[in-house]
C-alpha cells in the first residue's frame, strides 16, 4: 500500500510539473509579441520581415543580431497579434506575412541551428482582417 501511494505521489508530481510547459503553449497564441515568459529574446528572434519566398515557404527576418531566413512547416503554428488594436489574437496563414511587419519566432531548435519555425507571431498595427 506504501508503494502504491508514493508511486501515486510521484506521478502528480511529475503532472504537476509539465502543466505549465502546456499551459502557456495552449495560451501562446493570446501573448502579445515579445512578451511570452521565459521564451521571448531568449529562445526567440523579434525582428522585421525583409523577404519572403512563397515558393520554398520561407521568410528573412531582421533583428539586431542580423538576419536569418526561417523556414515555415506544416506544423508551423501562424498567431497574427492584434494586440496593438485591442482586438483578439487569431490565427494566421503564410499569406498573412508581409515585409516590413513585426514578428517573434520561435524556432522548433533552441539553439537556432535548424531555421524551421515552431511558431511566429506578426504583429498587426493596422487594417482588420
Amino acid at each position: 500500500m506504501l508503494k502504491l501511494f508514493k508511486g501515486v505521489v510521484v506521478a502528480i508530481t511529475l503532472l504537476w510539473g509539465l502543466l505549465p510547459v502546456y499551459g502557456q503553449k495552449a495560451a501562446e497564441i493570446f501573448i502579445p509579441v515579445g512578451q511570452s515568459p521565459g521564451l521571448s529574446g531568449k529562445y526567440t528572434s523579434i525582428g522585421k520581415i525583409t523577404a519572403i519566398d512563397v515558393r520554398e515557404q520561407t521568410i528573412a527576418v531582421a533583428d539586431s543580431a542580423g538576419s536569418d531566413t526561417v523556414k515555415i512547416t506544416e506544423r508551423t503554428q501562424i498567431w497574427l497579434d492584434k494586440s496593438k488594436l485591442k482586438l483578439t489574437n487569431q490565427k494566421g496563414a503564410f499569406a498573412d506575412f508581409r515585409k516590413e511587419l513585426l514578428v517573434e519566432v520561435k524556432y522548433e531548435d533552441n539553439q537556432r541551428q535548424d531555421k524551421r519555425a515552431a511558431w511566429i507571431k506578426v504583429q498587426i498595427t493596422e487594417g482588420v482582417k
